[in-house]
């Protein structure tokens, strides 16, 4: 039998390499923008087009590299931040797999241009699919010039997988936010499009996340700090009246690297639990420096997840850090009695008098006339319940059917027809039970109904229909305007989904960056936060978006569905009748737009069943 292991050739195994490497047009954006912090750089220009579909380009003006150096920067495995394995322990830079570029240029075309300071000339490099097209001298400015055009031409799969060009650019966004936040000695520019989306000069750490998240975060930010030998913690906090449904606002560094840590962001989350409500998270900006060697970031290719030597204790001080922060300035509630004042006041001109008590001598609580004078009210109270007539009316009902005669009975009421699937139209017929299900009755049977997934089902094909007819929907409007902030990716989405809000009866307009004002709501949400229902909304829509493949329409109508509450108090006989009516006039009442069971219906045979 002939040999059949091969040596995979290098432009296969760098597509490979892309493959985990470069996720997205994102993933270009990250790799190239942390070269250039690596480099040493003091101000990086990042423009794309097309979400990166068509360009990517970042200029900085850092080391720059040398006419060799730019050449072999896209082999695999070619790199000047590690040179033995034992380095691998003491990383201070970003990059240093060395398969960035090599990944990159094997899926686009790319072109570099590229001077050290002390050159007259520099370098230009054209690379397609991981071949050298050309290379030789020019004219630019010192540092480096990356453009990525035309990413995944040759891999048409990975094109075909990306989203739309607001999601793609948000995540743009994200990771170039993520660089951002911790270099704030390093001027920052983003452009989509020839458009200026962020401009974001050199500054303290504060002024950075207020340059990027709004003036707002002035008062909202409480800061961290935590210098000991094992880790040195030091941030901000966002203040536990703005926690939001969404995880957006969470950054976590390690070592001047953004990492997701969900054990540790337990710790900050636990430290809120008691000042936030259900089912919200705390925005934070923390930054952790622990030695180079207990610190291991060699675990995933992308570089976000992080293994700490001491996990346990830099949980428990982490904790310890937030609750002291929230302590200091004054969050936990708290009450001086030094400085307490009671509030009850005696005018000296009165003088109170002894309350006076009075018996009535004749009294005898065994009398009979007082016995009946003093049990009158409550008489009166057992006749107008029907008095002995009440007892007597169910003992007549237990002696009038025997439980072989009531069975009987039964057995010859409950044969549920074909046809026989609709709630009975009587307000006799229906009850809430437990304030979450509806109990109706059938012509041979019963239905149990889910409020909340039945609610859901309704307003989704409500709000569907909406936004299909084009128009502004009913607008409640609010006696204020209000000031919405949103980070930049969600500032995108509403962007985005603008039109499909007013249709859905939400008087918002964009106000600034990432603030919108909104000034009138839907009825079905008047009396809550603006702010809460759309965060509410953006994250159901945004989960959607990865679990789900639906139209944005549909998506945006079963967020607004699952965003919407519904029971607010318990149900009259007509507001639980018109649920059932309206359930039974969509498309789809057995199964809610999450995919939840509505409904359940029992014949009369199961029902029998169940008692035998």
């Amino acid at each position: 039998m002939a040999d059949i292991i091969n040596v995979l050739p290098d432009s296969v195994a760098n597509q490979i390499a892309a493959g985990e490497v470069v996720i997205r047009p994102a993933s270009v954006v990250k790799e190239l923008v942390e070269n250039a912090v690596d480099a040493g750089a003091k101000h990086i220009e990042v423009i794309v087009k097309n979400a990166g579909r068509t360009l990517i380009q970042v200029i900085d003006d850092g080391s720059g590299m040398s006419e060799t150096d730019a050449r072999i920067a896209f082999e695999r495995h070619a790199t000047s931040k590690i040179k033995q394995a034992d380095d691998l322990f003491h990383l201070s830079t970003k990059g240093f797999r060395g398969e960035a570029l090599a990944a990159i240029a094997a899926i686009s075309h790319v072109e570099l241009r590229t001077r050290r300071a002390e050159d007259e000339l520099g370098t230009e490099i054209f690379m397609e699919g991981s071949k050298c097209i050309d290379q030789h001298a020019c004219t630019c400015e010192k540092g480096a010039s990356f453009s990525i055009k035309n990413l995944f031409f040759n891999v048409p799969a990975r094109r075909n997988f990306l989203k739309s060009d607001n999601i793609e650019f948000s995540h743009i966004q994200e990771e170039f936010l993520r660089v951002a936040l911790i270099h704030h000695n390093i001027s920052f520019s983003l452009y989509h499009n020839d458009k200026v989306e962020y401009k974001l000069p050199t500054g303290t750490l504060k002024q950075r996340i207020v340059n990027i998240f709004g003036n707002s975060y002035n008062d909202k930010l409480i800061p961290v700090e935590q210098n000991i030998t094992l880790v040195n913690i030091s941030g901000f906090i966002v203040k536990p009246e703005f926690a939001k449904k969404s995880k957006g606002e969470q950054y976590m560094f390690a070592n001047n690297r953004y990492i997701r840590h969900p054990y540790l962001n337990h710790a900050i989350e636990s430290a809120f639990s008691e000042l936030i409500k259900d089912n919200t998270h705390p925005g934070y900006f923390i930054y952790l420096q622990v030695p180079a060697n207990a610190l291991d970031i060699n675990i995933s290719p992308t570089k976000t997840e992080a293994k700490f030597q001491e996990e346990k204790n830099i949980y428990s001080i982490l904790y310890s850090t937030i609750k002291h922060s929230l302590g200091k300035f004054n969050l936990t509630p708290s009450l001086d009695f030094d400085d307490a004042q009671i509030g009850i006041s005696f005018n000296n001109q009165h003088i109170p008098q002894q309350p006076l008590s009075y018996k009535n001598p004749d009294y005898n609580p065994f009398d009979k006339k007082t016995f009946q004078q003093h049990a009158s009210g409550s008489e009166n109270t057992w006749k107008a319940s029907g008095g002995n007539q009440g007892w007597e009316k169910i003992y007549a009902s237990i002696k009038e059917n025997t439980p072989e005669e009531a069975i009987e009975e039964q057995q010859s009421q409950l044969h549920l027809q074909e046809e026989d699937t609709q709630p009975v139209a009587s307000n006799n017929n229906v009850f809430q039970v437990l304030d979450k299900y509806i109990v109706g009755k059938l012509k041979s049977g019963l239905i149990i109904i889910d409020i909340d997934a039945a609610m859901e089902r309704i307003m989704y094909e409500r709000f569907l229909k909406q936004l299909d007819q084009h128009t502004d929907g009913s607008c409640q409007k609010m006696l204020f305007g209000e000031t919405l902030t949103f980070s930049p990716q969600q500032a995108e989405i509403v962007k985005e989904l603008l039109p499909e809000l007013h249709s859905l009866g939400f008087g918002i307009e964009e106000f600034g960056k990432n603030t919108f004002i909104i000034d009138g709501m839907p009825a079905e949400v008047s009396g809550q936060h603006p702010q809460e229902v759309i965060d509410s909304l953006l994250s159901t829509y945004n989960n959607n978006l990865l679990s789900l493949k639906i139209s944005k329409k549909s998506n945006l109508a079963h967020s607004f569905a699952r965003t919407v509450k519904y029971r607010q108090k318990t149900l009259t006989d007509l507001e639980m009748q018109n649920i059932i009516h309206e359930l039974f006039t969509t498309s789809a009442p057995q199964i809610s737009p999450g995919k939840k069971r509505i409904c359940v219906m029992f014949d009369g045979q199961e029902l029998l069943k169940i008692f035998k």
